[in-house]
């Protein structure tokens, strides 16, 4: 993995590389002034062994976090592009027949198209080889073993053009001639050769057009594109190949001289192609725009493939990141509260430092010194853990990629782990540095005495002059920093126009403008400091929330600016109450609720009735009463971090204003316990008397266990509605016919094969598949797109049991709609895939793809608003028939979720045996008596075994189901435990917690203790708490 957002990760490096030693200039700068300060901060770190062990763990997991995403991520990514080596070989680009090209027709690539290539890349010095391909499944037999591979790959090659591959190698890497085939001798590639258990100078049955074809196997050779398609496993019917010459293949097929797909090798070897291949790739495409060239596209390249496989990587950092931010966010918190405690415990110390003349900075850097102490400890230790965590988790991310064929191997680069390390230190200092500054402001007296500090958010002044005065000092206190800085940025704008030759006087009054303003925000440092407070810093929130939420949902459209600007605008209102005399209770409460009200809407609408659902923007309801709606917001994964932020933190407001009335339940219960009623009131008092520390507590909690319970609560939903059994269908096993032995009818093939269980089968529904192009029918025919067309008999329609997500008019129920397909075969069902909504992906177009079919409607209008049929229209690529088709339903997507060929336009099959020669696939559903998954799997085995010359796949369809359901359960369990790192927060949070008022109250337990409280009362009273 080389690039994170986009971003190289050499330059992500470099500027954590520079924070962090900006961070360690800041203590090296204190060490030097005030050496005595780094000497207290440390001291205090070193004294406490036990302490300062609980405080790594806390602090360490931001960079464990961290570290383990990119070593995740970078793994993944190294794998998948390894294997994408390996498959492509010396293949550096591959096309195929453009069916996209007007009226293009015919079955596969010519002679003189790969003629007519070669001549172009003849000149072309950056090409080294062209070679065409036959691609066919057939079943292969190892009739001595009787052991079979019903669809194995069976490659024709022409070998004086394979010659310039070198990708024909053995196991141990030795190149085998091409010329070495013969019409009787073929190469069987290493995963067949294993799966059948055959080996060099064995024999090997084939069955083709259903004839048998024998072959003495000449040697065993590595899986790649050249010996078996997608060996890695990106295709779920993969398996090993077969490589014999093109006369071969065409003559057993009946292909004769067509080829599948054409290879283009660049001048190099596997791996130091990629620079060489976007020039041939241009030159290549321009060349197939010209009306001289044949009908081809380009399919994919190897550079290509690798950035497929290099943004898998980056995916994968995203999501474990975006995961990881509640558990980093938790962490932050962590330190945040351990200093606060710190100063707590110390604040009679700091009191009397402050006394003798100690100033608040220098507390403030103390604080930072022994900060960092902890800081570098916990950085490292963390990023090294984070390597261990991200082994377990390749560990299983292996085993769930075995099952694709791709095997994982643990790798990390040293860019990613110095990336985690940098940003582990920057987060902690930053965090330390606020909380150092925020324990260092306090009061000589008050903090002398012990005495509590005043209602923080109630102002001295509540005119509102002073509400402006106060804000506008925030607003110039938050503007200092950039604008002490705005003179480096002027000044590197003047050297970089001077260098270029332009005029430098803009630049120059830009420089002497931000001197200006630099100096004046550091001569009014003084003015801003004492007319600052709490009223101020809620106006700037308001003003923030308030611009977030007009240019989130007035202007990008986002939904994390608007729903966090009205939440912050929100609790800036709730503030100024509060500041100007108001209850903080009741402001709080009525602020904390109204936010849970509009993060959890369209609850409880949705429930109560059907037009709830939509009730899910109550500003937007507002705005349009005076015709300023605005557009949909629009939000991604980052809202599952947004939402949950600010729905703990109004629960968290909520609780906390609200404590003593819900702990009263506590106290009403004290009279069941007697003589736990000490215990009980000490355990209520002192999180009532400390509201901050409580509310950070339950925040940290609440965070991670909002997290992990929507997590478990959307994996459940999501197997319950995608895998439960309408995934099915209506039917138990599926049998997929093999295209180079079509099966006209299953039921007399399976009575001439010798099948004597007919009693196990009471329903056999037909579906004959092909590949088209479809379009609207108002649409031109450069508008359409490639899907499957699948034609069901009579019977299929009958046994389907598929739901429907919207019907036209006229159909009222399901059963009218397969009622008519049955009368009717021009009347078609189209998948809810195929709607241009669900066609977003996070990869993005490729523009080399075939375009794909879409229907441009909307789905939800379609479910709640009657509408006529959708006529489309149909054409064979192959012939160039075509014929009109109108769509009554749409499939819903739980049905294509685990059995993906249900994916397709369907219609009756007299269409496709009448126009379009009976279709290219058969495939067949059954229904059996027994349908628990063991009887399915014997009816499947059964089948499998009689058609075995026939090269069929049968397989229990619930079987498939709890696989599918399986493999998804661990990747969403696998995210899930990540997130659940979070708990190590908690637990060092309970650790640091128990630590400090045990030593912040030692004179409290004394007194407790001396009046008559035991150990075991004391003790109680803690766990209590």
């Amino acid at each position: 993995m080389t690039e994170l957002f986009g971003i190289p990760l050499v330059r992500i490096m470099v500027v954590g590389l520079i924070l962090m030693g900006l961070a360690f200039a800041v203590v090296i700068w204190i060490a030097i002034r005030n050496p005595l300060l780094v000497r207290m901060g440390l001291r205090n770190a070193v004294r406490r062994k036990a302490q300062t062990t609980l405080i790594v763990i806390g602090l360490m997991l931001s960079t464990l976090i961290i570290s383990a995403a990119f070593a995740t991520g970078d793994t993944v990514g190294y794998s998948i592009t390894n294997a994408v080596y390996h498959n492509f070989a010396q293949a550096d680009l591959i096309l195929t027949r453009n069916v996209d090209r007007t009226r293009a027709t015919g079955e596969g690539v010519s002679p003189t198209d790969l003629a007519a290539l070669k001549a172009f890349l003849a000149q072309d010095s950056d090409v080294d080889g062209v070679a065409g391909i036959v691609r066919e499944r057939v079943p292969a037999l190892n009739a001595e073993r009787r052991l079979s591979e019903p669809r194995a790959v069976l490659a024709g090659i022409d070998p004086q053009d394979m010659v310039a591959f070198h990708s024909l190698l053995t196991p141990n890497g030795s190149e085998v001639s091409p010329a070495a085939l013969t019409s009787t001798g073929v190469f069987v590639s290493e995963r067949l050769a294993k799966d059948i258990n055959i080996g060099k100078g064995q024999t090997l049955t084939v069955f083709a057009n259903n004839k048998p074809a024998t072959f003495t196997v000449l040697e065993v050779v590595q899986d790649n594109s050249m010996t078996a398609q997608q060996a890695n496993g990106q295709d779920p019917e993969s398996a090993g190949g077969i490589v014999a010459t093109r006369e071969v293949v065409g003559s057993l097929t009946g292909k004769g001289d067509q080829y599948s797909l054409l290879v283009v090798s660049a001048k190099g070897g596997v791996r130091d192609t990629l620079e060489v291949i976007p020039g041939v790739e241009t030159r290549l495409k321009e060349w197939l725009k010209s009306d001289s060239a044949p009908a081809l596209r380009l399919v994919t390249t190897k550079e290509q493939t690798v950035k497929i496989a290099e943004l898998v990587g980056s995916i994968f950092v995203t999501f474990f990141l975006v995961f990881g931010l509640f558990s980093i966010a938790a962490g932050v918190m962590l330190i945040f509260l351990t200093f606060v405690m710190l100063a707590a415990e110390r604040r009679s110390e700091m009191g009397m430092a402050r006394a003798v003349g100690m100033k608040r900075s220098h507390l403030t850097q103390s604080f930072i010194a022994e900060g960092m102490a902890y800081n570098v400890g916990s950085a490292l230790v963390g990023a090294v853990l984070g390597l261990g965590v991200a082994y377990v988790l390749i560990t299983v991310l292996g085993r769930l990629f075995s099952d694709f064929g791709l095997n994982i191997a643990f790798h990390f680069n040293v860019q990613g782990f110095a990336i985690a390390y940098a940003l582990g230190v920057v987060i902690t200092f930053i965090t330390v540095a606020f909380s150092s500054w925020r324990a260092a402001n306090l009061n000589i007296v008050r903090a002398i005495r012990d005495l509590p500090e005043p209602q923080p958010l109630r102002g001295h002044s509540t005119s509102i002059k002073g509400l402006l005065v106060a804000a506008a000092a925030v607003i110039w206190s938050a503007l200092r920093i950039p604008l002490v800085l705005a003179p480096l940025q002027a000044l590197g704008a003047v050297a970089q126009r001077a260098s270029k030759g332009d005029p430098i006087v803009p630049g120059v009054i830009a420089l002497v403008v931000s001197l200006g303003l630099a100096f004046l925000a550091i001569r009014t440092r003084r003015w801003a400091k004492p007319r600052r407070n709490v009223g101020g810093w809620a106006v700037l929130m308001l003003v923030i929330g308030s611009a977030l939420t007009v240019w989130g949902g007035w202007g990008i459209h986002q939904a994390f600016a608007y729903t966090g600007g009205t939440t912050l605008a929100v609790l800036a209102i709730a503030m100024l109450a509060v500041y100007f005399g108001g209850s903080s209770r009741l402001s709080f409460t009525v602020a904390s609720v109204a936010l849970l009200w509009y993060w959890l809407l369209p609850l409880p609408f949705s429930l109560l009735f059907e037009a709830g659902k939509g009730w899910g923007d109550p500003l937007n309801g507002l705005a349009s009463l005076v015709g300023l709606e605005h557009d949909k917001v629009k939000g991604n994964i980052e809202m599952f971090f947004v939402s949950g932020l600010c729905i703990t933190a109004s629960a968290t407001l909520f609780v906390v204003f609200n404590a003593d009335r819900l702990l009263g339940l506590l106290r009403g219960g004290s009279g069941v316990f007697r003589g736990m009623t000490p215990a009980i009131r000490t355990a209520i008092a002192y999180p009532l008397a400390s509201k901050f520390r409580t509310g950070m507590t339950l925040a940290m909690f609440g965070l991670v266990m909002f997290s992990l319970v929507v997590m478990a609560t959307l994996n459940h939903n999501f197997s319950q509605l995608f895998l439960g059994d309408a995934a099915a269908g209506g039917f138990q096993v599926a049998v997929t016919g093999n295209p180079t032995n079509r099966i006209p009818d299953l039921r007399s093939t399976l009575k001439s094969a010798g099948f004597k269980d007919d009693a196990s089968i009471t329903g056999i529904g037909t579906l004959v598949q092909m590949p088209a192009r479809v379009r609207a029918a108002e649409q031109p025919e450069n508008k359409a797109g490639t899907y499957r067309l699948a034609g069901a008999d009579a019977e299929f329609l009958r046994l389907a049991r598929f739901p429907l997500s919207a019907r036209a008019a006229g159909y009222a129920t399901d059963a009218e709609v397969f009622a008519a397909m049955q009368k009717d075969p021009t009347l078609a069902l189209v998948d809810e895939s195929r709607f241009a909504i669900n066609q977003q992906t996070p990869f993005g177009a490729n523009a080399d793809a075939p375009q794909q079919f879409v229907i441009d409607r909307n789905p939800v209008t379609l479910k709640e608003q009657p509408w006529e049929p959708i006529p489309l229209v149909i054409r064979d690529a192959r012939t160039g028939e075509e014929a009109q088709v109108k769509v009554i339903g749409f499939v819903e997507q739980k049905v294509t979720s685990v059995m993906p060929e249900w994916g397709s336009v369907f219609v009756g099959r007299e269409l496709l045996d009448q126009r379009f020669k009976s279709g290219t696939t058969d495939r067949f559903y059954l229904t059996t008596p027994d349908t628990s998954k063991a009887g399915e799997k014997r009816v499947a085995d059964a089948v499998e075994s009689a058609l075995l010359e026939k090269g069929v796949q049968a397989v229990s369809i619930h079987e498939k189901i709890e696989e599918s359901a399986s493999q998804s359960q661990a990747f969403q369990t696998l995210f899930q435990g990540f997130m659940g790192l979070g708990m190590i927060v908690g637990i060092a949070a309970l650790g640091v917690i128990a630590f400090r008022t045990v030593a912040e109250r030692r004179q409290q337990i004394g007194m407790l203790r001396a009046i008559g409280y035991s150990r075991r009362l004391v003790a109680v009273t803690f766990f209590l708490e």
